[in-house]
């Protein structure tokens, strides 16, 4: 009787497997705008090579049965699983594929392992699987597209990896595939537009890359979209816009770019609330009473271009979070409309122009829940009189005096600084721009900003230079190299010490055909930073040594010939001096031995002659290289005994006790004894790319921390 029961399972299971790889494709919905998706082919189910016989049993009522996590199942009548929470720590066995009248397949919240066996393509009546929070591993098998009964899909909480698979995209009845905290990979399959009936889709915390493909916009059925914590690219498709019964939409944590579309004013149910999409045991931020879900959470990606008026559409939009994008242009006067927002995140962005007066309209933005964040961002000119009466944060942006009634007063309005006099910390008052500054709209070299004051003289500089170098004619002052202008300046204890507002900082000319400066350039007495290398100058100008604020100076790989001026001794806030692989002649010129501050020397593979002289022991070098050129004499004992530090302390420039000085001084013709004493001066003598005389004229004998270190040494004048 055994014997019969088995044969005729057998014969059941042949039946099985041969009606699954005779399915026909699932069709797809020609009504809809598919963007080109076709028609995936089924699968061919796996067989059942050899029946593990520990895995059949007789169930209840003499059925055929199989075992399938400890459990005797029968074949027959067995149409619902449901083992959840049952510390299962078992694998699903291939034998899974014979219970084909299973409609129902709960697992979840187990230490189920394994893969999910791909003879599960037989169970073409499921409706339900669900094998979330276990530990499953491998891959979707593409034979899950075979299920074409499937309304609800959940993989989230496991190890799964791979890409999804493009037969997704036969499940056309699914209205839930959540598959988030896992390891997945590859792009969102463009197939997932199969999906109409979908209403919730869960793709967040993998490692997906790509697009989102412009068929995300054919699931006009779709309640909750989360894709945030991966590492999507591109733009948010405009097809966005189709998804109007979007009530969340997340994709926060990727790496998307391009504008947010208009379209996404179309979503005019972000926010309304549904207890199935937003988690009610979340608690707000900083303690709120209310729910911290942001309905539309777009934040730390790339984002560009302006914010669309179109947002103001958003009526039902509680909490939005777009903070920390590179977002440009004004705020639009229609977010004023969105009268349901609670909290508004903008912050960290590259927002410009002035405050439109209609955010003041915004009813529940002045409770202590509440929070209008627009910190860190460009935006200037005056606080309208009505923000008063929300609560914002607008620290760390550029606006101007006179600040409204409630600036001193209120509690719930935050703004960091801008409390001093004129100008203010960060004001920026174009485009009314004080004597001696000219209003410049969009200028290139302070991006995102809808217009700057620039100090005129500064600017007439730049036409100098470009007048005084015909191959730059057709560049403009604020197109000439890269510039930095400055908005503030901050002392070494973080407190505010100087306005330099609309002054140039920074200018960077390197790689451009430079071959003179104008004498004018003398009047940009707030530059920090000049960088001319790899020009056609000749020389170095003498006048650079009046740009006394000036911090470091690069003039690498040029053409330079003649003497270092010594006029740049009077740069005594000068830090770094680059010229290296020139062709500059003549002497270290002693006075830059009145540079206290000087941290890297490199004049390195040039010419320069004469002795190293004994002021550069008055600096504060941590890298001296003045390697590969012709200079003589001995080394004085007072660059050996440089007492350098870290540049803001008295710290020394040490780590664990041991100096972090560079001195490079190979390919020369130095000369003399260097006397054994030398080696109770802490620096690492053990170590060439810490201290390299080699390839000199230096007499024997040698110190011992030099032993082995000395390279080859002309000793044939040496006595």
């Amino acid at each position: 009787m055994v014997m019969i029961r088995y044969i005729s399972l057998l014969l059941f299971i042949g039946l099985v497997f041969w009606t699954c790889g005779k399915q026909d494709p699932v069709s797809t919905n020609s009504e809809i705008q598919s963007g080109g998706i076709t028609t995936i082919d089924s699968i061919s189910c796996s067989p059942i090579d050899e029946l593990n016989q520990e895995n059949l049993c007789t169930a209840t009522g003499g059925t055929d049965g199989v075992k399938i996590l400890g459990r005797c199942y029968s074949i027959e009548n067995t149409i619902r699983i449901d083992l959840s929470w049952k510390n299962i720590r078992d694998s699903l066995p291939p034998e899974i594929g014979l219970l084909t009248n299973l409609t129902y397949l709960n697992l979840s919240y187990n230490q189920l392992k394994g893969n999910i066996p791909p003879q599960i393509c037989n169970l073409t009546n499921l409706t339900y699987l669900d094998v979330s929070w276990c530990q499953l591993t491998g891959e979707i098998p593409p034979e899950i597209g075979n299920l074409t009964n499937l309304t609800h899909l959940m993989l989230e909480r496991n190890h799964f990896e791979g890409e999804i698979p493009s037969e997704i995209g036969n499940l056309s009845k699914l209205e839930e595939f959540r598959i988030s905290n896992n390891s997945f990979t590859g792009e969102i399959p463009p197939e997932i537009g199969n999906l109409v009936n979908l209403n919730r889709l869960s793709l967040f915390n993998n490692q997906l890359t790509g697009v989102i493909p412009s068929t995300i916009g054919n699931l006009v059925n779709l309640k909750s979209f989360g894709a945030s914590w991966n590492e999507l690219t591109g733009s948010i498709p405009i097809e966005i816009g189709n998804l109007t019964q979007l009530h969340v939409l997340g994709l926060h944590n990727n790496h998307l770019t391009g504008p947010i579309p208009s379209t996404i004013g179309n979503l005019t149910n972000l926010g309304v609330w549904d207890s199935q999409y937003y988690d009610i045991h979340m608690g707000g931020p900083g303690g709120m009473g209310m729910d911290y879900w942001p309905a539309l959470y777009l934040s730390n990606n790339q984002l560009s271009g302006p914010l669309p008026s179109e947002l103001g559409n958003l009526t039902a939009l509680e909490q939005v979070n777009l903070s920390n994008n590179n977002i440009t242009g004004p705020i639009p006067p229609e977010i004023g409309n969105m009268t349901a927002l609670i909290v508004m995140e903008l912050q960290n962005n590259m927002l410009s122009g002035v405050l439109p007066s209609e955010l003041g309209n915004l009813p529940n933005m002045n409770t202590i829940e509440s929070g209008f964040n627009l910190n860190s961002n460009k935006l200037r000119g005056q606080i309208p009189e009505e923000l008063c009466n929300i609560k914002i944060g607008l620290g760390d942006n550029e606006f101007c005096p006179p600040w409204p009634s409630c600036f001193l007063e209120s509690e719930f309005i935050r703004i960091v600084g801008n409390n001093i006099p004129d100008w203010g910390i960060y004001c920026n008052p174009y485009p009314d721009c004080p004597d001696g500054y000219t209003a410049i709209t969009n200028p290139p070299p302070i991006n995102g900003v809808d217009g700057y004051c620039f100090y005129q003289d500064d600017v007439d500089v730049l036409q100098d230079i470009i007048d005084a170098n015909g191959n730059l004619e057709n560049l403009v002052p604020l197109e000439l190299g890269e510039q930095t202008w400055y908005i503030t300046d901050w002392n070494n204890s973080g407190r505010l010490e100087n306005l330099h507002h609309g002054r140039l900082g920074s200018l960077d000319l390197s790689n451009l055909p430079i071959t003179n400066f104008p004498e004018s350039i003398v009047n940009l007495d707030k530059l920090e930073y000049l960088n001319f290398s790899n020009t056609q100058l000749s020389t170095i100008p003498e006048s650079i040594g009046y740009l006394t604020e000036l911090e470091s100076i690069f003039a690498i790989g040029g053409q330079l010939t003649g003497p270092i001026p010594p006029e740049l001794g009077n740069l005594t806030n000068l830090m770094s001096l680059r010229l290296q692989d020139n062709q500059l002649t003549g002497p270290i010129p002693p006075e830059l031995g009145n540079l206290t501050k000087l941290t890297y020397l490199w004049v390195q593979d040039n010419q320069l002659t004469g002795s190293i002289p004994a002021e550069l022991g008055n600096t504060n070098l941590h890298w001296l290289d003045l390697s590969r050129n012709q200079l003589t004499g001995e080394v004085p004992m007072e660059i050996w005994n440089i007492n350098a530090h870290y540049s803001q302390s008295d710290t020394p420039y040490e780590s664990q006790g041991e100096s972090l000085r560079r001195i490079s001084i190979r390919e020369n013709n130095l000369t003399g004894v260097i006397p054994e004493s030398i080696c109770d001066i802490n620096l690492r003598w053990r170590a060439f790319n810490f201290i390299d005389l080699r390839d000199n004229k230096f007499c024997p004998p040698y110190p011992s921390c030099l032993d082995n270190r000395t390279g080859q040494q002309d000793i044939s004048n040496c006595n």
